[in-house]
């Protein structure tokens, strides 16, 4: 006989770790991103700027990764279906230089500060989370749209 509490628990911890797979996805395409962008960007002191971004989601990767082993979650070294879009368009906008390839990564890094805010009121992410997107996460975005636009206005 199959034991429901097992399998409904079951159920909750898949259900509790759909936010922060979501999360965690997220942050993998916008590192991906990061990662096609400078293989194309040629001035130095732009590639140190991206750098660093790259590291903030390189960081909040290892956050997510982290959270989801403590919900008893595997979580993925994919980006996902996401991934593949955003690396298709940032590949197509390395076409065409620079700038349209900072547009895309600025639209990636909205994205994701409007996910993160969303996120804050999602039932399925505790305290300690949801301080960790408030205190950094959503600063470290803010940061991150401002920086890309400097490089933006760059070039125009």
């Amino acid at each position: 006989m199959k034991d429901i509490s097992t399998e409904y628990e079951s159920d909750k911890l898949k259900l509790n770790n759909s936010s922060i797979s979501e999360i965690l996805r997220g942050e993998v395409s916008a590192f991906e991103a990061y990662e096609q962008a400078l293989k194309k960007v040629d001035s130095h002191s732009e590639r140190m700027k991206l750098i660093e971004l790259k590291k903030d989601h390189e960081r909040a990767i290892n956050f997510w990764r982290i959270q989801a082993k403590i919900k008893g979650d595997i979580p993925s070294d994919s980006s996902g279906i996401w991934g593949t879009v955003v690396q298709g368009f940032v590949g197509a906008a390395k076409l065409f230089g620079d700038r349209p390839t900072l547009k895309v990564i600025r639209e990636g890094e909205e994205f994701g500060l409007v996910n993160y805010k969303k996120m804050l009121g999602s039932d399925e992410l505790n305290f300690e989370q949801k301080s960790k997107i408030r205190e950094d996460f959503i600063p470290s975005q803010e940061f991150h749209i401002s920086t890309i636009e400097t490089l933006i206005e760059t070039y125009q």
